[in-house]
């Protein structure tokens, strides 16, 4: 009787010391999100705009239809297509190293701007799957040779077996102009996701992106306000290109693909 008395007594203590907060989360005021990309691979130019949306809101971000895209580069203005949920595209660029690309999304009388020039590209040597310092977890690591004297800047996307990695990589060559760099693309599986362990037998594509200053600075601050959680373009408000009050960017940039089966 006693030890039931003194359990009763605990959970009457505990259940008093409780304290129900009701933490208010302010509304803010919606913005865009604007996405947009020109290649060096054929035809592949795409802008996505969304917007952001309260705490109190679900996690959906339908797409903003009736905008007014275009991207212009030495004098010719091309219209990108809707293509729905927010997606606009046109098939009629194909990026050239070396040239600036200007961008203009009108929506509701709002015009906004951004500009970037596609960098030359720089060869994805090779890449290769080993384990990690201190750890039996595997992970990629890309092998490839900064051109010497320019400055240069990188963002990784890794997909294993077809699925997308969330984290991001992203580097410059501040400290490896000129040289032979080898880079392992590690990321911290916190949930324990075994979709995103790297395992014999798995198909891993690297795509190796070149982007300029701006783009760069983009990936990094959403790297460091995320925690490198997170590619969506809303979470921590990182530093856009875009002029005026959206976020986003506006990158053109050279992409290249390696693909290996991890042995």
């Amino acid at each position: 009787m006693m030890r039931t008395a003194a359990v009763l007594l605990s959970a009457t203590l505990l259940n008093s010391c409780q304290k129900v907060i009701n933490v208010k989360l302010q509304s803010t005021e919606a913005r865009y999100v604007i996405v947009g990309t020109v290649t060096d691979k054929a035809g592949d130019c795409k802008v996505s705009i969304t917007q952001t949306k309260s705490f109190s809101d679900d996690n959906t971000f339908p797409g903003v239809t009736g905008a007014i895209v275009t991207v212009e580069s030495n004098g010719v203005v091309t219209p990108l297509d809707e293509a729905g949920d927010g997606l606009y595209q046109t098939s009629a660029i194909t990026g050239m190293p070396g040239t600036r690309y200007d961008l203009a999304v009108t929506i509701g009388g709002q015009t906004f701007t951004a500009s970037s020039t596609m960098p030359q590209p720089v060869l994805l040597d090779s890449l290769y799957v080993s384990t990690g310092p201190l750890t039996t977890k595997k992970y990629v690591t890309v092998i490839y040779k900064d051109p010497v004297g320019t400055a240069n800047y990188y963002r990784f996307i890794q997909y294993v077996n077809g699925r997308k990695e969330k984290s991001i990589f992203a580097d410059n060559d501040e400290f490896t102009d000129g040289q032979k760099v080898r880079s392992q693309l590690e990321f911290d599986n916190d949930t324990d996701d075994t979709k995103r362990d790297i395992l014999s037998g798995d198909s891993v594509r690297i795509d190796m992106v070149c982007t300029d200053a701006a783009v760069y600075k983009y990936w990094y601050s959403l790297n460091d306000g995320a925690s490198g959680d997170s590619q969506s373009a809303s979470p921590a408000n990182p530093v856009t290109n875009i002029g005026g009050p959206v976020m986003g960017y506006f990158s053109a940039q050279t992409v290249q693909g390696r693909t290996m089966k991890v042995p």
